[in-house]
C-alpha cells in the first residue's frame, strides 16, 4: 500500500490567462479546481494510471470536505483529522501569452495538539500496512518544524521507505533522518548554499551533499525543463523538450508520482529516470493536473535526454 501525507491540503484554482498583467481585470480562458498539496497530487496522479493510495493529513471546513468528497470520487481511501477552521486554497495564474506564472498561497487552519497527536497515531497504524510513504508541501499554524523528520523516523523504524519534497527547515531535518528518495527544493537551497544553483556543477554538489546524509536518491530542478537525479548507480540529467510547455504547475508533484510508479513496477535506474521525467514533462503540456494517459507517459520516456555526468 502507498501512503501519502499532506499535512496542509489546498484547493488548487489554475487560472489560464491571455497576457496577465497585476492592475488589471482579466476574464480567464480556462480554469481548473482540484484537492492539491504534495500528497494529495500524487495520490491523485497515481489514481489516473491504476495506482490505489491512502491520502493522510488535515482537513477543514467546506474545503476540506471538497478535498474529501472529490478523492473519494478517485477511488482514493482517506484517512484525514478533521480541525476547525477552513483548508487554504492556492491560486495559480498561467499567462499563456507571456508564459509567466504567478502564484499565491494561503497559509491554512491552526493544527491543535491533540489534533497532531491523532495524526501520529492514525500514522503509525498505516505504517504497519505500507510499502512507501510519500511526505510533502508546506507544514500549517501548530505543526512543529520537525515534523517530517519524526515521520521518516517512525517509518524508518518498521522498515517502510519514505520519499520527501518540501521546503526549508522541515527538509533540512528530515534530509538528515536519510528519506530514501529527496527532492530538493531549488530557491532553497540556493539560500543554504550560498551559490547559484544555476550552474550544472553546483547542482551536482548539492545532491551530493544530500546523498551523504544516506538519501539513496536525490532529485533537483535543472532550468524549467529537466533534472539532475543522484541515484546509487550514478549521477545522471535528464532533459525534455521545451516546445509545447503549457504549465509547470504540479510537475514536480509527477516526477515523484511517476518515481513511485517506477519503483512499483521495478524499473532500473536509468528507466526510472526516464519515466519520473516523462511524467513531468506529460504534466506540462497541459493546465489539467496529472497524465492524460499512460501511453502518452511511455512515448515521451522513450524521447527524454539522459547523460550520465560522473
Amino acid at each position: 500500500m502507498i501512503v501519502t501525507v499532506t499535512l496542509n491540503p489546498a484547493v488548487d484554482e489554475e487560472f489560464l490567462v491571455p497576457e496577465f498583467r497585476p492592475g488589471k481585470w482579466f476574464r480567464t480562458s480556462h480554469v481548473d479546481r482540484s484537492p492539491g498539496g504534495k500528497g494529495i497530487n500524487v495520490s491523485y496522479m497515481l489514481s489516473q494510471v491504476g495506482y490505489p493510495s491512502v491520502a493522510m493529513g488535515f482537513l477543514a471546513g467546506f474545503n476540506g470536505e471538497y478535498i474529501r468528497d472529490a478523492l473519494r470520487r478517485l477511488r482514493i481511501t482517506t484517512n484525514f483529522i478533521h480541525v476547525p477552521g477552513e483548508t487554504r486554497s492556492n491560486v495559480y495564474i498561467v499567462d499563456e501569452v507571456g508564459h509567466l506564472e504567478t502564484g499565491i498561497a494561503e497559509s491554512g487552519p491552526y493544527i491543535p495538539e491533540e489534533a497532531l497527536g491523532r495524526f501520529l497515531s492514525n500514522y503509525e497504524r498505516m505504517l504497519g500496512r505500507a510499502r512507501f510513504v510519500m511526505i510533502g508541501g508546506s507544514l500549517p499554524p501548530g505543526v512543529p518544524q520537525d515534523i517530517y523528520r519524526d515521520l521518516v523516523d517512525r517509518a524508518k523504524s518498521k522498515g517502510v521507505p519514505t520519499l520527501l519534497d518540501a521546503a526549508g527547515p522541515p527538509l533540512m531535518a528530515a534530509i538528515e533522518g536519510g528519506p530514501a528518495f529527496a527532492r530538493i527544493d531549488h530557491r532553497f537551497m540556493a539560500r543554504v548554499a550560498g551559490v547559484s544553483l544555476t550552474s550544472l556543477d553546483n547542482l551536482i554538489e548539492v545532491v551530493s551533499r544530500v546523498h551523504d546524509y544516506g538519501v539513496e536518491w536525490a532529485v533537483v530542478s535543472y532550468r524549467t525543463y529537466g533534472a539532475v537525479f543522484f541515484s546509487p548507480q550514478g549521477i545522471y540529467l535528464a532533459e525534455y523538450e521545451r516546445k509545447g510547455l503549457v504549465s509547470l504547475f504540479a510537475a514536480d508533484d509527477a516526477l515523484v508520482a511517476g518515481f513511485m510508479i517506477a519503483r512499483e513496477e521495478r524499473m532500473d535506474a536509468e528507466e526510472t529516470i526516464r519515466f519520473s521525467t516523462a511524467c513531468a514533462w506529460e504534466d506540462s503540456l497541459h493546465v489539467e493536473k496529472g497524465f492524460r494517459d499512460r501511453s502518452e507517459i511511455d512515448r515521451l520516456a522513450s524521447k527524454v535526454n539522459i547523460e550520465k555526468l560522473d
